[in-house]
Formats: C-alpha cells, sequence, structure tokens
C-alpha cells in the first residue's frame, strides 16, 4: 500500500478506511438473485489456494450462472499479482472467445 505525502508535510492512506469496511460489508449476504440476475458472458478467475474464497465455493459460483467461464489458476486471492502471466493470459482466451 503507498501513502500519499498531505499538504502540511504528513502521510495518509490513499482511501478513506470506511470505504474499505463498508465495500467489504457488502459482500455479506445472499447474492444468488444479483448473481444469476444475467447471463451475459463472464470470467471467474478461481485461485486454487485462496485464504478467501473456498475452490469449491468458487465452483458453485460458476456452476450457478449460464455462459460464466471458469479458470483455475494456482495462487492466492489476489492472482492477479500471484500469477500476472496466467491471469492476463486467461482474460486474453476469455476475450478472444467474445469475438
Amino acid at each position: 500500500m503507498r501513502l500519499r505525502p498531505t499538504a502540511d508535510g504528513g502521510w495518509r492512506l490513499p482511501f478513506h478506511p470506511q470505504d474499505t469496511i463498508a465495500s467489504e460489508q457488502a459482500t455479506h449476504g445472499v447474492h444468488w438473485a444479483d448473481w444469476t440476475s444475467t447471463d451475459c458472458p463472464a470470467l471467474f478467475v478461481l485461485a486454487r489456494n485462496s485464504q478467501v474464497m473456498p475452490p469449491e465455493q468458487g465452483r458453485e459460483i460458476v456452476a450457478r450462472r449460464a455462459h460464466t467461464h471458469l479458470t483455475e489458476l494456482d495462487g492466492d486471492h489476489f492472482v492477479h499479482t500471484t500469477d500476472p502471466q496466467g491471469f492476463a493470459a486467461a482474460v486474453k482466451d476469455f476475450l478472444d472467445t467474445l469475438r
């Protein structure tokens, strides 16, 4: 995380901590109706070593929604940083299917 300098010579976070808390709290609850309300193509990148989401849960999410493509990568929950090449290839391959 990078701190930002302030006009008075101090430092601050580049976001308001309460926004992070609110964002995390919005993930709580049952959201199946929202997730399944559309069938537009979607890519779900599952990190096999995620500390946040067990692989079985990710596979269930994909199974419940039409036209959702699953890509599994080794890495932790931040798989876009632990396997950037794999993540980029997955996104490219998915986007190529939309042509």
